[in-house]
């Protein structure tokens, strides 16, 4: 191998370890942090086959910039090698630091669940902080973006071989939909009336922001995960890439919906038509095929959260992603919880 071909697989390397971890989102923000502490545990996670056993407990990876001066702050110690540090000993600890993940504070304990940590921020007065819950033996992770007083979104890391397949993009995607999407009670908040199947009004926005979220932890060094990404076609909602070899998948997000929206983000009593969820589909496909072109890409996803109260593909849809050679998945969000499932499909 030439010096110059060692260099280039060097800058590659270190491109992949790195860029995937600059979050996209102000890191000031809670939901920046959010996406700073879950790329931090992705890294985390793949570290964790070197290691024979991790400590076991929830932890919790809490945002308070301005901890050092509240009176809580007395019972916990300063950490000062956690970002750069990775520790088997992870479990069993709250930790509350900055955005940057340079100043931590941690208090250790028994956090023999989800619910224990829980009464702890509550009565350490964290209760409203952005937090990232995380069980470090599974790999589930619960993200608070308001704080553990509002609901958490649950999703898992798994077993991943790095590799850019649209095997692998269907594998992560499915895991991301069974452990979070499917059901309301590990997502209720892209419901604006469960009841009556009818979504918020940026479902879209938070559909990508959770895929963002949920690819970035689990393909830390591998992948390159770009949301939003600018090129001469408009923006890519997500893009993959892989460095080494250089390779490319573009993927368009839509929801399928069965109810108009005021200005003011209220649903409309007059129902969407089914030529207008085929049309904003069909959208979709003309976004991703732009995308393609222009990025180079060797693979296109149109993924569709269908809302509707109809689970079914649309035909036509379906047709034109199979002659235009673009990845069609279409995942139904319920609206009641797999046990209501269950018992109406017992009873039918």
């Amino acid at each position: 191998m030439s010096a110059k071909q060692t260099k280039e697989d060097l800058m590659r390397s270190v491109a992949a370890a790195n860029l995937n971890s600059i979050p996209v989102a102000d890191s000031i923000t809670p939901r920046g942090f959010l996406e700073t502490a879950s790329n931090w545990l992705g890294r985390w996670w793949h570290m964790r086959q070197k290691w024979q056993a991790v400590s076991p407990g929830y932890c919790a990876l809490v945002f308070d910039p301005n901890f050092s001066a509240q009176t809580e702050a007395k019972d916990y110690e300063l950490v000062k090698l956690f970002r750069d540090a990775y520790s088997k000993n992870l479990g069993g600890a709250v930790y509350v630091m900055d955005y940057s993940l340079n100043k931590v504070y941690r208090k250790k304990g028994v956090f023999d669940d989800a619910n224990a940590i829980v009464r702890e921020l509550e009565a350490g007065g964290l209760a409203t902080a952005a937090t990232v819950l995380f069980e470090p033996e599974a790999g589930i992770l619960l993200l608070a973006q308001d704080g553990v007083s509002e609901p958490l979104v649950t999703t898992q890391l798994g077993v991943f071989d790095g590799q850019l397949t649209v095997t692998n993009v269907d594998k992560l995607l499915e895991g991301l939909y069974n452990s979070t999407l499917k059901y309301p009670e590990t997502f209720p908040h892209v419901w604006f009336e469960k009841a009556k199947f009818i979504p918020i009004f940026e479902a879209e926005k938070l559909y990508q922001g959770l895929a963002f979220i949920h690819l970035r932890a689990m393909t830390q060094n591998t992948w390159l995960v770009v949301r939003e990404d600018q090129n001469n076609a408009g923006r890519t909602d997500l893009s993959l890439s892989t460095l080494n070899p250089q390779t490319t998948f573009v993927l368009e997000i839509k929801v399928l919906r069965s109810f108009h929206y005021d200005a003011s983000g209220k649903p409309k009593p007059r129902p969407y038509k089914p030529e207008e969820n085929e049309a904003w589909a069909n959208s979709g496909i003309d976004q991703v095929l732009g995308y393609r072109l222009a990025q180079s890409a060797a693979a296109a996803f149109l993924l569709l959260y269908d809302m509707r109260d109809t689970n079914a593909d649309i035909a036509s849809v379906a047709t034109r992603c199979a002659k235009e050679d673009v990845e069609h998945r279409r995942y139904y969000i319920h609206n009641a919880t797999a046990r209501d499932t269950r018992a109406v499909a017992a009873k039918s």
